[in-house]
C-alpha cells in the first residue's frame, strides 16, 4: 500500500486558512476588551476552541483534497492451472430478440451474463468462443480479466463470422460437437468446462455426434446458460417486428437432448447464481500459482471533501464571528 499525491503543491491552498484565523482572533481580542468593560464573564475553553478548530480543520481537508492524494494497493493475482473455460456464445440472428425494440437484445444480455460469470471465475483462465452452425474460437482461457472483457464487448456480433446455412434458424447444437478434439482446451488438463450462453433456439442436429464427441477423456463438464423469454421478436431498423422470425417448434427437445447428451445443467439468465455455483462444483478445487500482482488505486480527494462537510458545517453555525 502506497499513498501519494499527484499535485502536491496545490496543498499549499490550506495557507488560506490563516486569513479567517487572524480575523477570528483580532474579534476575539474585541470581544476579550468589550467584556473586561462590561464585566462580563468570558466563553469556556471548549466553546473559545471550537471555532478555531473547525477552520482550521476546514483549510487542512481542503488542502489535502487539493494535492490529490491517492492510495496505491498491490495484490497477487492467482489462477488455477488444472482447470480452464470456455465461454461459447450464440450469435445466430435469433439472439437479435428483444422485448421491445428499445428494449436489451438477448446477445446483449448474454455479453453481460457471460462478463459476470467471468467475474465470478475470478481464479481460473476463461477463454471466448462463438457459434452458430460452426464454433469459433476467439480467445483462449486466459486469467486476464481485461482481455476477456474487449473482446466479448468489440469482438462478438450477430452472425459474425456468417454461418454456412442460409435457413432462419441457424443455430445447431452439433456445431459444438468439435469442441473436446479440436483444441480448445490443451491436452493434459484435468478439468474442463464448456459454459454455453443461448437463447436454446436450434435445428435438428446429429445426437449422436454430440453424445460420441463429448464422451471423450478426460470429460468436458457442460452449463448452458439460457437467454431467453417469451414474446420476444427481433425488430427491424424501423422498430417493427419481423414477421420472418419465428422460433422453431423443435427448439426446447432440442436443448433437452444437448443436455441428456452431455451430462450438462442449464439455467436461466435470471439464475446466474445457480450457474456459478454448477461451475464452481464441476471444476472442484485445485492448486493456484501467482501469475503476477493486480494494481489498485483509490482517490481519496472525493472523500477529503466529504469530510470537509462536517467543519463547514459547525462555521457556518457560528457563523457570527
Amino acid at each position: 500500500m502506497d499513498l501519494s499525491f499527484l499535485t502536491p503543491n496545490a496543498g499549499l491552498i490550506a495557507l488560506a486558512g490563516l486569513l479567517p484565523l487572524a480575523l477570528l482572533a483580532l474579534t476575539e481580542r474585541r470581544g476579550r476588551r468589550v467584556r473586561s468593560v462590561l464585566g462580563l464573564a468570558g466563553p469556556g475553553r471548549f466553546d473559545r476552541l471550537q471555532l478555531p478548530a473547525a477552520l482550521c480543520g476546514l483549510a487542512v481537508l481542503l488542502g489535502l483534497a487539493a494535492a490529490q492524494p491517492v492510495l496505491r494497493t498491490e495484490r497477487s493475482r492467482l489462477a488455477r492451472r488444472d482447470a480452464q473455460v470456455f465461454v461459447a456464445i450464440d450469435v445466430s440472428r435469433s439472439m437479435l430478440a428483444a422485448a421491445s425494440s428499445t428494449a436489451p437484445t438477448r446477445l446483449d444480455r448474454a455479453k453481460v451474463a457471460a462478463k459476470r460469470l467471468r467475474s465470478a471465475l475470478s481464479d481460473l483462465p476463461v477463454g471466448v468462443a462463438t457459434f452458430t452452425d460452426r464454433p469459433l474460437p476467439l480467445l483462449f482461457p486466459t486469467a486476464n480479466r481485461d482481455a476477456f472483457a474487449a473482446t466479448v464487448d468489440r469482438a462478438i456480433g450477430i452472425e459474425r463470422p456468417p454461418p454456412r446455412s442460409s435457413a432462419l434458424t441457424v443455430t445447431a447444437f452439433d456445431a459444438l460437437a468439435p469442441i473436446p478434439s479440436a483444441g480448445y482446451f490443451p491436452a493434459g488438463l484435468a478439468r474442463r468446462l464448456l459454459v454455453v450462453v443461448t437463447d436454446g433456439e436450434s435445428e435438428g442436429y446429429d445426437v449422436g455426434l454430440v453424445r460420441e464427441s463429448f464422451a471423450a477423456r478426460p470429460r468436458i463438464d457442460v452449463v448452458v446458460i439460457r437467454v431467453a423469454a417469451s414474446g420476444e421478436r427481433v425488430f427491424g431498423p424501423d422498430g417493427l417486428p419481423e414477421s420472418a422470425y419465428h422460433p422453431p417448434p423443435t427448439g426446447a427437445r432440442a436443448l433437452t437432448s444437448f443436455l441428456a447428451a452431455t451430462h450438462g445443467r442449464s439455467f436461466g439468465e435470471n439464475n446466474l447464481g445457480g450457474a456459478v455455483r454448477a461451475a464452481r462444483a464441476a471444476l472442484g478445487t485445485g492448486p493456484r500459482e501467482r501469475l503476477g500482482s493486480v494494481a489498485g488505486r483509490t482517490d481519496l480527494a472525493p472523500w477529503l471533501i466529504l469530510a470537509a462537510a462536517i467543519p463547514l458545517g459547525l462555521i457556518l453555525r457560528r457563523r457570527n464571528f
